[in-house]
Order: structure tokens, then C-alpha cells, then sequence
């Protein structure tokens, strides 16, 4: 778990697009730094909250995530010279079957990685979404990379499709092992004891049924938000067309409002206007954001993980270990193969354009 954690982090570097990826180690770097904050899940000691007790839970990836794309695009764009153009006329909303066609191949693949990630207990949406875009823009052919960050289709189905998958997949550790993948799957496991049913190897035969109806919903809710997101795309857009001296000020309150909501604890929004703040100056350096957020979520992952895994195996030879542990040989070799990949393949490209 440790490794796949360090795996996650590690493909920061290939998500700094054309900087170098020292950069995305950074962030990511950074983003790990921030989820130490708090007590410690081995010993219970506190690190880094300074006297703070609002730091003793450490640092909630959410008012970071606000802070990090909410808060510093507001700042972006308001310090803008010149607007951003907003088509007038939004156009077709469905698209065209030509479209599902040429798109079907990365939906197949980022699907089958959001519900791999998924059935990962801790890793989440997130980190199913940024892994499935790396992993589609590296697939991509040479004409479609150009796009990539600039209003890419294909980074977009990428992204959303593993996220959607997501759902899916996490409710398989949810419902066989009673693990919860993610937040949504430990309500509905909350949910699912209010009613008396154990959750576990056993929930088929003595619920019978109960998997095909919650899966069934998960697709009759589906239905249910393409239906409302088409019909709320066109006044969504028409949002946008508002002087951004107006739209902007009115994000801002949002973004104070959903930190707060989140603990009901104004700490929150003084983490997320500290977030904003060093996102924008790490955004105006060309440092890219979506890594700290990656890292803040996989950091406690994999802190205490390794922290077991040392303690477990702490009289016992690390070339034993290696041996013995086949899948995380593998991943360790995965992940220095990503840092190799990062360092001299990219960089040898770049220095040859």
C-alpha cells in the first residue's frame, strides 16, 4: 500500500504537461509535507500542529481542493488584463455519435482503471481521475497532446469516465470486506447498518438480492444526472457570460460556505484562503496544482503504512522482503521506473524539440 501510494505521487512529475517534472515532484512533495500535519496514526504523537489543536486531525484535503482551484482561479482571473472569451452560443450539447466512436477506446480503459482504483480502499475519485488523465495523455497520439490542457475532449472523457467508475468499484471492498472505498461508500455502509444488514462475504446469502437492487440504482441514478445535466448545461454556460468583476466575487462566498461545510469549523476557511494564496503564487511560478492535492490525499496512506510495514518487518533482511513480497517488487520497480521515465525519457524528448 505504501508503494502504490508512492506510485501515485510519483506520476505527479508527468503531470506538469511541458515543464519539467521536477516541478510536479515538488507540488506533490509539498502536498506530502502538508498531509503530516496532525497526530499520528501509530503512536498518536503530534507532529507539526504547533500548539494548535485545530491542527491535531491534520488538514482536510477538502478546503485544500477548494483553495487550490477555486480561490486561485478567482485570483487568476480577476488579476486578468484581458477577459476570457465566452462563446455566446453554446451549440449542439449532445454529441454526435461520430464523436462516442473515436472516444471509445480511452472510455474502455480510463473505466477499467477508475474501478481498479476503486476497489482500492483510501485511494478515491481523485486519484482514480489525475492517474487515468496521465495515463490518457500518454496514449494520446502527438496532434491530440498538443490539445492536452488547452480543452482536450479526449483529457476530459479520460477524466470523467474514471471518475464515474469510481463509484462502482468502491462499492466492491464496501459491500464484500465491510472496508468503505471512499466517503460516499462509508455513508451508504452507514446506511446499510441502520437497516441491520451485515456487510461482508456473507451479505448475498443472507440479503439476497440486496447487491443487484444497490447496483441497479447506481445506474437508474446515472440516467437521473444525464437527464439534468443536459438540461443544465446551456443556462450553466450562460453563467459564465457575466462580467467576471461580478461571477468572481460570487464564487467566493461558495468556496467560503463549502469549507466550512465540510467540519462545520471556520479553521477550514482559513486553510482554504491560505491554499488559494500559495496556489497562485505556485501557479504564476508554473508549479501545477493537481499533485499537492494527490499527495495531501495519498500522504496519510502512505505514512502509516510505512510506518507498519517497518515495524513489521523490522528484523527481517530487506532483500528477504523483496523476495518473498513478489507484488511490491513489482511496484517498487514501477515506481522507479516513473522517476526514470520523468527524468531522462522526457527530458532527452524535450531536449531534442
Amino acid at each position: 500500500m505504501f508503494l502504490l501510494s508512492l506510485w501515485g505521487i510519483a506520476i505527479c512529475g508527468s503531470m506538469s504537461s511541458m515543464e519539467m517534472p521536477l516541478k510536479g515532484w515538488i507540488s506533490g512533495w509539498l502536498g506530502l509535507m502538508v498531509s503530516f500535519v496532525g497526530l499520528d496514526a501509530i503512536h498518536g504523537v503530534s507532529r507539526f500542529s504547533f500548539g494548535s489543536y485545530n491542527l491535531d486531525d491534520g488538514v482536510s484535503f477538502i478546503p485544500v481542493l477548494i483553495g487550490l482551484f477555486g480561490l486561485t482561479e478567482i485570483l487568476r482571473v480577476l488579476l486578468q488584463k484581458s477577459p476570457p472569451s465566452i462563446p455566446s452560443d453554446v451549440g449542439r450539447v449532445l454529441p454526435s455519435l461520430r464523436s462516442l466512436v473515436k472516444y471509445i477506446r480511452p472510455s474502455f480503459r480510463s473505466g477499467i482503471i477508475g474501478t481498479v482504483i476503486g476497489a482500492i480502499p483510501g485511494a478515491g475519485a481523485n486519484v482514480a481521475s489525475f492517474f487515468s488523465y496521465d495515463v490518457g495523455r500518454r496514449r494520446a497520439s502527438a496532434e491530440e497532446k498538443k490539445k492536452w490542457g488547452k480543452g482536450s475532449y479526449e483529457a476530459i472523457v479520460c477524466a470523467e469516465v474514471a471518475n464515474n467508475a469510481n463509484v462502482g468499484g468502491s462499492m466492491l471492498p464496501t459491500l464484500a470486506l465491510g472496508i468503505p472505498g471512499n466517503a460516499a461508500a462509508a455513508a451508504i455502509l452507514a446506511a446499510l447498518e441502520l437497516k441491520n444488514v451485515v456487510v461482508g462475504p456473507l451479505i448475498q446469502t443472507e440479503n439476497p438480492g440486496l447487491i443487484f437492487y444497490i447496483y441497479i440504482g447506481l445506474i437508474v441514478a446515472n440516467f437521473f444526472m444525464y437527464a439534468m445535466a443536459i438540461a443544465l448545461i446551456k443556462p450553466c454556460v450562460k453563467l459564465f457570460s457575466l462580467p467576471k468583476t461580478l461571477l468572481m466575487p460570487l464564487i467566493l462566498p461558495i468556496c467560503v460556505i463549502g469549507a466550512f461545510a465540510v467540519n462545520l469549523n471556520y479553521f477550514d476557511v482559513y486553510v482554504m484562503l491560505i491554499s488559494g494564496l500559495i496556489g497562485y503564487v505556485l501557479h504564476r511560478f508554473g508549479f501545477p496544482l493537481a499533485p499537492i492535492v494527490l499527495a495531501v490525499i495519498l500522504g496519510p496512506l502512505a505514512d502509516e503504512n510505512l510506518r507498519r510495514a517497518l515495524l513489521v518487518f523490522e528484523d527481517v533482511a530487506v532483500l528477504t522482503i523483496l523476495w518473498e513480497r513478489k507484488l511490491g517488487t513489482v511496484l517498487l520497480l514501477v515506481v522507479l521506473y516513473t522517476f526514470y521515465d520523468g527524468i531522462f525519457k522526457r527530458g532527452k524528448s524535450r531536449a531534442e524539440n
